[in-house]
């Protein structure tokens, strides 16, 4: 920001700062993906939706689920709403009420990253063919070990891919990266062939939670359900995008209620503000469940609309975006960019959310975390700070789980606030890492939870 709109790298590499002349020409523009994506994001040595450098292929392929993907259909999707019910009131809000009556503080980063697991792919594939991080710890060493072992060498992935490799070959990035990684993709291809196998059997007889809402659409529009078990045509292309979409949806939206709950856990004041607008609910989202009868819960429409709750979670994914990193773009012709012209065909040019984020000009005091700038602006700069708002992209190729991810999101905050306060006990630092996808440096947060009395 000190050096201007625009900053040259190296020779072939610019840093944008802005919206007219960066954001807005380069992303709304539709320039292309850099094989950055590919080094870093392809799966089964197949190409998905993230990584397609070209953007007809891409949007062939959005839209195939992009309806699904959309607010609308979520919040009225009596899948995704049996599917949160069942995540958050039968296994996660229990691990809070029991850290409550035991009074222990409880690390709540891998609880997080598993909620936000577990409640996309139980939209993915259906509550049957579900994961359970929450629960299972066996699964969850699993996933987030295999995951996250390539963590430390991304870099040399995303930048280096050569040397990555021959770095693998003389053992300095060990086995278990790769090992780890295909544990993964095997699990996540498992569930892909366990889900056409129930579609072939027929979706009618499913109840709204066991439906693959997002692996049915793929499946239908890309393949053969019917096709023999595990032989369906485009099997790893399936595979890769559904490994893209979930993994997406963890690790991001994990790190993000991390954030939010450290914020607000040292507010007990916005809490108590926070609870009075989540008890304006009908019915109130109150746990545990009554002793008879169904678990009514408010329309998702109606949580989605509360403003304190938007601006909490507007505000983490602001001053902490779960991907702070550039997002490389190749440039297509001779472009005007940051106010400097004929910027040459193949330069990359990428604009980063944490910059965007910390603009001061757009957002004053950038480095507080100030949810009540969502509420008390203008309509005009309202406007104009959800233009240079980044947390999940911009354009034709901006996150297409944005949707779910706030949907999920605004779901466990306003049921965990709604029965519990948060305080702080104990965690590592909190500053936001220096990485493209990032969460805390210290990689833990304990809180301790205590019951709210019912009114």
């Amino acid at each position: 920001m000190a050096k201007g709109k625009a900053l040259r790298l190296s020779p072939g590499l610019v840093s944008l700062n802005c919206f007219e002349g960066g954001l807005k020409q380069v992303y709304l523009g539709g320039f292309p993906k850099t094989e950055f994506y590919t080094r870093g994001f392809i799966n089964y040595n197949t190409e998905n939706i993230f990584t397609f450098q070209d953007n007809g292929t891409h949007s062939a392929r959005k839209r195939i689920i992009s309806g699904t993907f959309s607010k609308s259909f979520i919040l009225a999707d009596s899948t995704s709403q049996a599917s949160m019910k069942k995540i958050l009131f039968g296994r996660l809000l229990p691990v809070f009420s029991r850290a409550a009556d035991s009074k222990k503080p409880l690390e709540v980063l891998e609880l997080f990253y598993s909620y936000s697991m577990d409640s996309f792919i139980t939209w993915q594939f259906g509550s049957t063919l579900s994961s359970n991080l929450i629960e299972d710890e066996k699964e969850r060493r699993l996933y987030l070990d295999g995951f996250f072992a390539a963590a430390p060498y991304t870099f040399w992935q995303y930048e280096f891919p050569r040397l990555n490799n021959w770095l693998k070959t003389i053992g300095l990035i060990p086995k278990k990266v790769d090992s780890g990684f295909h544990d993964i993709e095997q699990w996540n291809l498992e569930k892909c062939d366990k889900a056409q196998e129930l579609i072939a059997k027929g979706e009618e007889n499913l109840s709204d939670a066991d439906k693959p809402v997002v692996m049915s659409l793929a499946l239908k529009a890309m393949s053969d359900p019917h096709a023999k078990p595990g032989q369906y045509p485009q099997r790893l292309e399936i595979a890769s995008d559904m490994f893209a979409h979930n993994s997406a949806a963890h690790e991001t939206s994990g790190n993000t209620l991390t954030f939010c709950f450290y914020e607000l856990s040292k507010r007990p004041e916005l809490q108590a503000k926070l609870r009075e607008e989540l008890l304006t609910l009908d019915p109130p989202l109150y746990f545990p469940p009554p002793a008879e009868g169904e678990w009514v819960v408010p329309a998702p429409k109606a949580i989605d609309k509360l403003p304190l709750l938007e601006a909490v979670i507007l505000e983490s994914l602001r001053l902490y975006p779960s991907v702070p990193g550039g997002q490389p773009r190749r440039v297509p012709k001779p472009s005007s960019l940051g106010g400097h012209d004929n910027i040459p065909a193949g330069t990359t040019v990428q604009c980063y959310a944490y910059s965007l984020h910390r603009t001061p000009e757009i957002f004053p005091e950038p480095d507080q975390w100030k949810p009540e700038r969502w509420i008390d602006s203008s309509p005009e700069h309202l406007a104009t700070m959800r233009r240079w708002f980044w947390a999940f992209g911009s354009g034709g190729r901006m996150c297409i789980g944005s949707n779910f991810a706030y949907f999920s999101m605004k779901n466990v905050v306003a049921s965990v606030y709604t029965n519990f306060t948060t305080t702080l006990h104990d965690h590592g630092s909190m500053e936001l890492e220096d990485a493209y996808l990032a969460g805390p440096v210290g990689h833990r947060l304990a809180l301790k939870f205590g019951h709210i009395r019912k009114m």
